[in-house]
């Protein structure tokens, strides 16, 4: 996944003492947000995009988790998690996948080796965008767990999402073959977050 030049700014990154103070009242929001962004592909894998509220958050709990106050360590942080900020014209998610016993874990990883080939979201009318992979991520044994991908959407993609059109994730990997709608509701946020992202390039 390519480094971007769009970034989470400093200066909304707390300090851990103000953090504290304030982490109920950020928590219950980004909890919320994180619930509207998320998806489930069928059982066994999750896709929750990502936008600035749930990654200035996940920046704030890894410097509490961490006690990171180093400067440069917390610059780190931010660029870290700032490459996964939708664009104008992308949308960016976590996927977790989980199988909670180890056993079937270890071999269900094996068998989706190449799901960095099979994922994509169609929009009715507008063609498909493929996933790209961070190829950080990418193990040649084994799938892992958690992977970070970015949808490039065309003009027509956006319009599509913003006029309501069906828009579903769709995994065709002959090991785990799902799709799902995308809700309303999550729809709707996602076009908040492409013009939240038009809006910090402007």
């Amino acid at each position: 996944m390519t480094t971007l030049t769009r970034s989470i700014p400093r200066r909304d990154i707390l300090d851990l003492g103000d953090y504290e103070r304030r982490r109920d009242e950020i928590r219950t929001s980004a909890i919320a947000a994180r619930k509207l962004h998320r998806i489930e592909l069928g059982s066994n894998a999750i896709l929750s995009f990502e936008n600035r509220e749930t990654l200035t958050y996940q920046i704030q709990e890894m410097l509490r988790t961490e006690r990171i106050v180093k400067e440069p360590e917390i610059q780190h942080e931010i660029e870290t998690y700032s490459e996964l900020l939708p664009a104008p014209d992308a949308l960016s998610a976590t996927m977790l996948i989980e199988f909670p016993e180890k056993a079937e874990r270890d071999v269900r990883l094996v068998e989706m080796l190449g799901l960095d080939r099979h994922l994509r979201i169609d929009f009715a009318g507008a063609g498909s965008a493929s996933a790209t992979f961070d190829q950080r991520q990418i193990d040649v044994e084994r799938l892992s767990s958690v992977q970070f991908v970015r949808f490039q959407l065309t003009a027509a993609q956006v319009a599509a999402l913003r006029a309501g059109a069906t828009v579903t994730v769709v995994s065709d990997h002959p090991h785990y073959n799902h799709s799902t709608v995308i809700p309303a509701a999550t729809a709707s946020a996602l076009i908040a977050d492409l013009d939240d992202a038009r809006a910090t390039e402007a």
